[in-house]
């Protein structure tokens, strides 16, 4: 066996890559002995990456569980290569490293404790809790120390509470780190802490704080941010609607209808990223009201999740959408096609209930809307307006039949042709006699073969 080994040695040490690369593939599904290990961790020192990325992938995954003990000593390299790649197989063999770097900790210096309480913290095994706490305690380093607090929240051990808090007062550059991992912690020691020091902590630790809280924040950080919404910048208000949504959601809390909240919505929708857009969305249900649902206009048509929601949102709040709706239409907005498929999904759900509500006023404004868009440059939008049109006001229709008959699309020519062909008004017959002189032979053959349904013959359409 020793001799085996030797010949695996010598292959290890050639200068030939493609051996040494062999050697190692070799042992992918067989158990790799100590003594290969050893010899196969020397070689992470090679200048060759293509040897370094193979002996990486066999050493991550093959069976040996000492493989960690022999790979430790090499994050200590002066070579980054290698000491990313000792750690990178580490992490990757997660809980079986955790002893082996914790006897390596205690002798470590300071650059080598920070390198193994990062790995240790994100394999996230709660073994090391301790030892961390002991180096957090002893240090002087502040790179060990921010090391030392993200690890203990990565494990989300409530023994390190304490001594994270200890060390909040000792530097700021400390503070933000604190409670992210005070929050990933999250007991409810954490969160009262968090909400104890939220008025008093720097812009950016604000930042972190409010994020935190929308995963562990109970019923006092849920008010204390709404109270503080007012007050706080835009970027800020963000993340904290964020916080708020996630809040309310967890433990069920009755969200209040405050100016500060509802200001601080239409800001987000208005310029946010999609992310807190998404979080803002879902809040707007309980504005009902003429002004944020004219905001929340121009916001539809830009994703699809944010869209659903505000389709349910103008449904449930339907009489004060065609209140608002036709005065927005008429500016001519990105979203006019959506909003008139909205407007139909509408009436077709309440079969027109909602129209019902409106003034003759307000009646008169949207069907005005749908007058002007028979102009537009979109012909979509000019058949839709049109199909509307002839939908909820006839005789405002037959008005504008004659640019209904001038649109310069065919197809809207067609549609028109198709909303009146079985109308009995006389101003219907003039529509189709129009329809059957067009240009456009399909929509001429259609209209001359309703003509004939009816009995009109083409002497008299020439006659017309």
């Amino acid at each position: 066996m020793s001799e085996n080994y030797e010949v695996v040695r010598n292959l290890l040490d050639s200068n030939d890559a493609d051996k040494i690369r062999t050697t190692v593939e070799n042992f992918q599904l067989v158990e790799m002995p100590d003594k290969v290990v050893e010899y196969t961790s020397n070689k992470l020192l090679s200048d060759n990456n293509a040897i370094k990325d193979t002996i990486a992938r066999i050493l991550s995954v093959n069976t040996n569980k000492n493989i960690p003990k022999y790979l430790v000593p090499y994050i200590s390299s002066e070579n980054i290569s290698t000491r990313n790649l000792a750690g990178e197989i580490l992490l990757n063999r997660k809980n079986e490293s955790v002893s082996a770097m914790l006897d390596y900790l205690p002798d470590a210096n300071d650059d080598d404790q920070k390198f193994i309480i990062d790995i240790l913290g994100l394999i996230g095994d709660k073994r090391p809790t301790q030892e961390i706490i002991n180096v957090l305690k002893v240090t002087t380093d502040d790179n060990v120390i921010l090391a030392c607090i993200e690890a203990l929240g990565n494990i989300e051990t409530e023994d390190g509470i304490d001594e994270i808090i200890n060390v909040y007062d000792k530097n700021e550059l400390f503070h933000p780190t604190i409670v992210e991992a005070l929050g990933k912690i999250g007991t409810t020691k954490c969160i009262e802490f968090i909400n104890k020091i939220y008025y008093g902590v720097d812009e950016l630790t604000k930042f972190s704080l409010i994020e935190g809280l929308g995963e562990t924040g109970n019923e006092e950080s849920f008010n204390m941010l709404i109270a503080d919404l007012q007050y706080l910048d835009t970027a800020y208000q963000w993340v904290a609607i964020e916080a708020i949504g996630k809040m309310q959601e967890r433990i069920e809390l009755e969200l209040p209808a405050t100016k500060g909240l509802k200001n601080a919505l239409l800001e987000t929708l208005g310029s946010s990223d999609l992310q807190y857009k998404k979080s803002a969305v879902r809040l707007i249900s309980l504005f009902p009201s003429e002004d944020m649902i004219e905001y929340v206009f121009t916001v539809y048509g830009n994703d699809e999740e944010v869209d659903e929601k505000l389709k349910i949102y103008f449904q449930e709040n339907s009489e004060v959408f065609f209140k608002k709706i036709g005065e927005y239409l008429s500016t001519n907005p990105s979203n006019i096609k959506l909003y008139l498929e909205q407007i139909k999904e509408i009436i077709n759900i309440d079969e027109g209930a909602s129209l019902q509500s409106l003034s003759e006023i307000e009646f008169r404004k949207l069907i005005e809307s749908f007058t002007i868009l028979l102009s537009n440059s979109d012909e979509e939008v000019r058949g839709g307006s049109m199909e509307l049109l002839f939908f909820l006001d006839a005789e405002t229709a037959f008005v504008f039949s004659d640019t209904m008959l001038e649109d310069s699309n065919s197809w809207n020519r067609m549609k028109l042709l198709e909303i009146v062909q079985n109308g009995d008004d006389e101003r219907i017959i003039e529509i189709i006699k129009n329809l059957a002189k067009d240009k456009d032979d399909i929509v001429k053959e259609n209209a001359q073969n309703i003509l004939n349904e009816r009995g009109i013959s083409n002497l008299e359409l020439k006659d017309n």
